[in-house]
């Protein structure tokens, strides 16, 4: 049923959301009168001295004809204005804002017209209908009105034990919207949970009214329902709802991960469901003569049932539409990301379509001691009403009803009746309200006036039936785009792909393509690329130059063979770079370009597979990666872990052609985690671009330096750099001054994307805006990169002020792991980093490479990843630290301040290099928060360079103390055999661990 719904939501949503309004209105009429205020009660008196005890009320004035017959009109005028009260004629006090209009009954309709408007010392009155907006005003007062009176009449514990569970009831509702937050959802699945509770709720009202033939009462209903709402609460929902959430991204379909996620918790869903209904139908059948428990278990059994059931229909119909709205969203901001990092409309939406995470939900466990106390608090709420409590609701339906209010004739107004011969009857009407005439009334009448308007255009036949078909078509275009949207990932990426490689003529999709047989090596090639073709060898005689030249200008290349367009390309007749427009076809304008540069360079390997090309998505490549294509190559790969990361588990891949780095990185991991793993720390994260601009005088420069270094200058470049995308945001501006130029650096966040692009765009249009907006009209702009960011370059200032991820990566190893893993000693290796890594390096005036070979990790990772990998200049600036720490154990840390990485844009849109972000799970976007991804592959990066660090800097300490050892053991021979069998042991254990062939 769950899948059902979660295929149709749109359906389910309807239709059950329909129902609800028929139930609500079906039993709105019962429980919500129209107006608080009795229409007309007419009482009589019969002849002689009026006396109030001898007024009684009647139902029918007609079995008194001949008494006379008056109406009594209660004037209340608003007392909040302040206003003096008009005097009305034949009215009397009632109060200090009412006033009681006494007149015959037949006068009365023309004398309450005339009253319409009252003006009266300035100020004019103007008559209010009871139902207008006014009318809730009423419903609140009496309601309150009628709960100060329950609250008289009841017992302390009664009110302490409901104000109990009202505050149980809200603290539960609460708790759904901060919950299902964490599952991240931020209000609209919160509130559809509520929701669908409330459709059960109605559902149930409706049955036990109109087909039970039972009325619970408002009074049974305000008093159970918070207990009912605190035992039960919303867990197994919030729980479905947070495992829908966590899947949301997978390749699955939203049909599979709704009905999974319900499926999951339909044991123990039913279990708690099945006993809290058991419970309550056993109340129902032991609770003897007590109606209101009786009525009220009998309705709350139902409510229950209706929930049980929404669950699979109505709330699975509700996280399907949520899965799918959230892909299509993912889908879009992953494109703009793209485009924005440069990334060509085609490709982009290719990307965006085929990006997903690889997450599963888990099934939460029962837990008994929850259903047990929930089915003790279901017990004892009917125990303590039944035994103790003596709520008045349990023994019939009660004489107070909170929503109702009785008309009598008051004392004041039977003195001002005056009694006739034949007796006197008096018609009480309900209170005519006034308020002053002002701006707020004409508010109130025109709104009003356009809902009655509306109503009344609703009720009309034909109206009515032009609405019903406007709203099927309208579900109808939405159950259409839903269908668009769960397709967009698949047929759209197909129709791009038939767009990016379909020839322009349809005659050309049939045409048998001809081809010599020295080409044969690419046909799988085009294959992928060019459909309706039939390729099979022969040999022709190709076309002369000129010949060639006037295809091309007929705009027939693309029927040339590749030879013929090979030797365009040869002749310079055609450019490298325009292949893959003029072909439409990318695989085989990596095919002709290579049979012309083998021409062109005289490089005949090109005519080989030594350089592969076929197989490959070159339309991933086309526009956003590569230019003047002929191929790829491949490149090992290997992968080191599990490395523990902060508490979870990584197997890093590493592209490099470096023998013994894998192995060495390898035994790094299994170090530091037999010692607790990696704890890793992001200290900053922002990327910089530092333009360089001009000034025509000392002077002005440094006022721009000023100007950008103040509150102000800081706020208005902010505002005009956040304009230009959706996930850069600038945090930062620091300047520099040599003569008149001046260096500005901005540094920005830019969500999963490395960023150089957007934040380039960004600074763009900020020192346009300066020029144009804020005063520097002098200033010139050199270029937007003056080398101050610092990109691909060493520099001092990446690594004192950061760029990029900064992070700080820390482990802690037992002295005895160093010992039978790493075949070292903690104290060589404190002494070994002290003198290679620190005083060596700083020997060498190095800048941020106080290490061993932080550049090795970093740019295999970044190879495998699909990473830039010239940033491996600034992103290797990393300081290794080792101290002995209490214990023998040791502490070693990596700092590196400037990892220059992102999970979306660049070398990340290739499969492969995609497959290994999916690897380590932060492929993409982050799907709730972003920027998450990106930062953790910063901190995955770091902690690959602290175990080859520890695992280097091990081989080099051993490879020393095999050298001491030896020395050691020459020394004067000992005279007993036995002492020197653990000196041989020790230095075959460090010979061992000097084993190294990483070329450091």
């Amino acid at each position: 049923m769950a899948r059902v719904s979660a295929h149709k939501p749109i359906h389910f949503t309807i239709v059950t959301s329909l129902l609800a309004s028929m139930a609500y209105l079906a039993v709105v009429d019962e429980y919500i009168p129209e107006s608080f205020d009795a229409s007309e009660v007419v009482f009589y008196h019969p002849p002689g001295s009026n006396a109030y005890d001898k007024w009684v009320q009647i139902d029918d004035a007609s079995i008194y004809p001949d008494a006379d017959q008056l109406t009594l009109v209660p004037l209340v005028f608003n007392s909040n204005f302040h206003h003096e009260i008009p005097e009305i004629a034949n009215a009397f006090d009632e109060a200090a804002n009412e006033r009681v209009l006494v007149v015959t009954t037949p006068e009365t309709e023309a004398t309450l017209a005339a009253l319409n408007k009252i003006t009266y010392d300035g100020v004019t009155w103007k008559a209010r209908s009871n139902n207008l907006l006014g009318r809730y005003y009423g419903y609140a007062k009496h309601a309150a009105f009628k709960l100060y009176s329950l609250i008289q009449m009841a017992e302390s514990f009664d009110i302490a034990l409901i104000v109990v569970a009202y505050f149980a009831m809200l603290y539960t509702i609460i708790k759904v919207f901060i919950d299902i937050k964490q599952g991240g959802s931020n209000f609209w699945l919160a509130f559809s949970t509520i929701v669908s509770s409330a459709f059960a709720f109605i559902f149930a009202l409706a049955t036990t009214t109109k087909l039970l033939d039972i009325k619970v009462s408002l009074i049974s209903m305000s008093e159970g329902i918070p207990f009912l709402t605190a035992i039960i609460g919303f867990k197994h929902k919030i729980s479905v709802a947070k495992a829908v959430m966590k899947a949301r991204s997978t390749h699955t379909d939203v049909r599979t991960i709704v009905s999974s996620a319900i499926a999951n918790h339909s044991l123990s869903l039913l279990r708690d469901y099945v006993i809290a209904i058991s419970a309550l139908a056993a109340a129902t059948i032991y609770s003897g003569d007590m109606t209101g428990l009786r009525n009220f278990c009998v309705l709350a059994t139902i409510i229950l049932a209706y929930d049980l059931l929404l669950v699979y229909t109505f709330f699975a119909g509700v996280l399907a539409l949520k899965v799918e709205v959230n892909r299509a969203r993912r889908t879009h901001e992953l494109k703009s990301a793209l485009e924005e990092e440069g990334v060509s409309s085609l490709v982009a939406e290719t990307i965006a379509n085929s990006a997903s995470e690889d997450d599963y939900p888990e099934d939460a466990h029962f837990n008994s001691t929850v259903v047990s106390f929930k089915i003790a608090l279901l017990g004892i709420f009917v125990a303590a009403h039944a035994f103790w409590l003596g709520s008045s609701w349990l023994y019939g339906t009660p004489t107070i009803d909170i929503v109702s209010e009785t008309q009598t004739l008051s004392l004041v107004a039977a003195e001002h009746v005056a009694v006739g011969s034949n007796g006197t009857i008096v018609h009480l009407l309900a209170p005519k309200r006034y308020v002053p005439f002002g701006a707020i009334v004409l508010i109130e009448d025109f709104v009003v006036a356009i809902f009655l308007t509306i109503s009344d255009a609703i009720k009309d036949n034909m109206l009515s039936k032009f609405l019903l078909f406007v709203f099927a078509i309208s579900i109808s275009i939405n159950v259409y785009f839903l269908n668009a949207t769960r397709d967009q990932r698949t047929a759209t990426n197909k129709l791009i792909q038939k767009e990016i490689s379909r020839p322009k003529h349809k005659e050309a999709d049939q045409k048998i393509k001809v081809t010599e047989s020295f080409e044969s090596e690419t046909e799988d090639a085009e294959s992928s690329s060019t459909e309706g073709t039939i390729n099979f060898n022969a040999h022709i005689k190709n076309l002369t130059v000129d010949e060639c030249v006037a295809k091309m200008k007929d705009g027939q290349v693309k029927e040339l063979n590749n030879n013929e367009i090979a030797s365009l390309v040869v002749a310079g007749k055609l450019p490298l770079y325009a292949l893959e427009k003029k072909l439409e076809s990318n695989t085989r304008a990596v095919v002709v370009r290579r049979k012309a540069i083998a021409k062109l360079a005289n490089a005949p390997i090109l005519d080989t597979d030594k350089l592969p090309y076929a197989h490959y998505d070159y339309d991933r490549v086309f526009g956003a990666c590569c230019e003047n294509v002929i191929g790829y190559l491949p490149l090992p790969v290997g992968v080191a872990g599990p490395l523990i990361i902060d508490g979870t588990p990584y197997h890093i891949p590493m592209a490099t052609t470096e023998g013994c780095l894998v192995a060495s990185a390898m035994r790094g991991c299994k170090a530091i985690n037999a010692g607790g793993g990696v704890l890793t720390i992001l200290t900053q994260d922002g990327m910089t671009r530092g333009p360089c601009v001009s000034f025509p005088t000392l002077a002005r420069a440094g006022a721009c330096k000023i100007w950008l270094d103040s509150e102000e200058g800081q706020k208005t470049v902010k505002k005009a750099f956040n304009s230009t995308s959706r996930f850069a945001r600038l945090q930062h501006i620091k300047t520099a001054m040599a003569g008149t130029l001046l260096f500005i650096r901005f540094k920005t966040t830019t969500g999963d994307a490395m960023g150089m692009n957007m934040i380039s765009k960004g600074v763009e249009h900020s020192l346009k805006y300066m020029t144009e907006e804020c005063g520097w009209d002098d200033m010139s702009v050199i270029a937007v990169s003056g080398n101050y960011c610092t990109d691909k370059k060493p520099a001092a200032i990446n690594w004192i002020e950061g760029r990029g991820k900064s992070v700080v990566a820390e482990a802690r190893i037992p002295a005895d792991v160093v010992k039978l893993v790493l075949k070292s000693d903690v104290d060589a290796l404190v002494e070994l980093n002290i003198s290679k890594n620190l005083i060596g390096s700083a020997m060498a005036g190095s800048v941020g490479g106080f290490n061993a070979h932080a550049a090795n990790l970093v740019t295999a990772v970044f190879l495998a990843c699909g990473q830039d990998p010239a940033q491996n200049v600034e992103s290797s600036n990393c300081i290794t630290l080792m101290n002995k720490i209490d214990g023998g154990d040791l502490q070693i840390s990596v700092s590196m301040p400037s990892i220059e990485v992102g999970t979306i844009g660049g070398g990340t849109i290739l499969e492969p290099q995609g497959a290994m972000l999916d690897l380590l799970g932060v492929r993409g976007p982050h799907p709730t928060s972003p920027g998450d991804n990106s930062r953790r592959l910063a901190c995955i990066v770091a902690s690959a360079v602290l175990a080859a660090e520890l695992s280097l800097c091990s081989a080099l300490a051993a490879g020393h103390l095999v050298q001491s050892h030896m020395q050691h053991n020459r020394k004067g021979a000992a005279p007993a055999v036995a002492p020197a069998a653990p000196a041989e042991k020790e230095v075959q254990r460090l010979t061992e661990g000097s084993v190294n062939c990483i070329k450091s």
